[in-house]
């Protein structure tokens, strides 16, 4: 019996975003094409639009994003009246949102449309049955029962390694969905969904804008984020977000001063290459002298950037200063600026605060789950500052370690329930703050919160560091890679400029 003989009620919420999702992403057609029943939509505009989707990608396999307009025109004398508003409501909604296979978290999106499949699957499965039964039709109440095991079977999530498609799979991976620019991302390698990032820490050392630079460059890697906050409320992180876009704080703007990348052989004069940019010895009797704007030195890195890897290898890292006019910190240059980033980067943010201690995993999940309902924002990237001050998982928890163990495993729990990638920070303890280098024994509280994260960084500074614009990146856990505890990538900052990584250098 192909057709539903009694129709439940269903949230048009999920209907909407697989429709999206059909829409919008070849991907995810390919992964649910042979799964669609249209019986499943109780929605009669998302059925039809959904048909159309269907044809379309078995004709062309592709999604019909750039064609879905043209389809609604021509399809439209047949629609019924009440049915051309609401299509044409949607697919407006749509083109603001999303491009082309971008904008989605489809590994998410899959795993909620094979969800609601099973779901409406059983529904018409269990109405049919009823009504069979009722007139005694046994042979056709059976039917149903097998029908049902055939989408059961299929939409079960087990695996068989051996067959092709899983290879093909493996082949076809690009390597992760995010990855921080320039060196720093060499470094530390691509970030994939399901993944709980980790970043150790001492107090003020710059957690929470370690985490904003991530969500900063998920969003211009067009990925959307939601973030977290138990430390900053909205003002004041989004003071902090504007100057960090902008890369200004002074509301006269005008010069300010940078840390910037430079030469050990341009600064001690070794360095005898026709290319180097000045012949200026910068040190004064074996020590840096202060930065001035009237020293006449100039920060030489022709080798660092030289195409030839001879000379790559020739550059040792350094650091020096320079002058750098900016623009001044006022309304008018952020909403211009924000105009702009909207224009590229579109609707991929979204920020909410709770009260230190105040909220746990739970409470972030059902505020997903809201902001889902609500907006259709499914993120790709979950930042929370932090999860040592995230409230207990339980009431009455039996210590603190084991209250800690269960939100760090609450975390990495959502981490894979929302495919999505989830970064979190966590102090060090205080003897490890005055260590050069963190290592795995300076967790604080509890070491065995490493076991449960994918990757571990940390953030290392001395005073005299903190005082250039200096901060060094250490790995002390990754599951998919190997790591040297002792190895840095050294990253340029000015904080109060919002700039958490202007630039960064793998030191050797």
């Amino acid at each position: 019996m192909a057709h539903e003989l009694r129709r439940r009620n269903v949230s048009s919420a999920i209907e909407k975003r697989i429709l999206t999702a059909l829409i919008v992403s070849t991907q995810f057609n390919y992964e649910v094409d042979h799964l669609i029943n249209f019986d499943y939509f109780t929605n009669s505009f998302i059925r039809t639009v959904a048909k159309w989707c269907v044809d379309f990608f078995d004709t062309y396999e592709q999604a019909p994003f750039d064609h879905i307009q043209d389809i609604f025109e021509g399809r439209k004398p047949e629609l019924k009246e009440e049915d051309v508003d609401l299509i044409k409501t949607l697919l407006e909604d749509i083109s603001k949102k999303y491009e082309l296979n971008s904008g989605l978290n489809i590994e998410y999106s899959v795993a909620q449309a094979l969800k609601f499949f099973k779901l409406r699957q059983l529904q018409i499965t269990s109405s049919n049955i009823d009504i069979l039964l009722s007139k005694n039709d046994i042979d056709a109440a059976e039917e149903q029962i097998n029908n049902y095991t055939k989408i059961a079977k299929i939409t079960s999530g087990w695996v068989n390694p051996f067959d092709i498609e899983n290879a093909e799979g493996v082949f076809k991976a690009t390597g992760g969905m995010f990855k921080f620019p320039g060196a720093l991302g060499n470094f530390l390698g691509q970030f994939d969904r399901g993944w709980l990032v980790g970043i150790a820490a001492g107090f003020k050392r710059g957690k929470s804008f370690a985490m904003q630079e991530l969500a900063v460059a998920a969003i211009q890697q067009h990925l959307k984020v939601a973030f977290f906050s138990l430390e900053m409320y909205k003002d004041s992180s989004n003071e902090r977000l504007y100057k960090r876009l902008l890369g200004a704080d002074s509301e006269e703007g005008g010069i300010a001063i940078y840390p910037c990348f430079d030469c050990k052989k341009n600064q001690d004069g070794s360095c005898k290459k026709e290319e180097r940019t000045n012949r200026t010895i910068l040190f004064v009797n074996g020590a840096k002298p202060k930065f001035t704007t009237k020293l006449k030195y100039t920060p030489c890195t022709y080798c660092r950037n030289s195409l030839n890897e001879n000379e790559k290898w020739e550059y040792q890292v350094a650091w020096w200063k320079e002058a750098i006019d900016r623009p001044a910190f006022n309304k008018t240059n952020v909403t211009a600026h924000l105009e702009a980033m909207a224009k590229v980067y579109r609707d991929n943010y979204r920020f909410k605060s709770y009260p230190r201690f105040s909220a746990n995993t739970s409470d972030i999940m059902r505020d997903l789950d809201i902001l889902e309902r609500a907006e259709g924002f499914v993120p790709d990237v979950i930042v929370v500052d932090y999860a040592d001050i995230l409230k207990s998982e339980s009431i009455g928890g039996s210590t603190d370690v084991a209250n800690l163990d269960d939100t760090w495993k609450s975390l990495s729990r959502l981490a894979g329930e929302r495919r999505a990638l989830v970064i979190t920070a966590s102090q060090i303890t205080r003897a490890g703050i005055d260590k050069k280098q963190i290592k795995t024994a300076d967790m604080a509280l509890w070491i065995g919160k490493t076991s449960h994260v994918d990757v571990f960084y940390t953030l290392n500074q001395t005073p005299a560091e903190k005082e250039d614009g200096i901060m060094r990146i250490g790995l002390i856990a990754h599951r998919y890679a190997d790591f040297n505890e002792n190895a840095n990538c050294l990253i340029l900052q000015k904080l109060s400029h919002g700039q958490a990584c202007l630039d960064s250098e793998i030191m050797r």
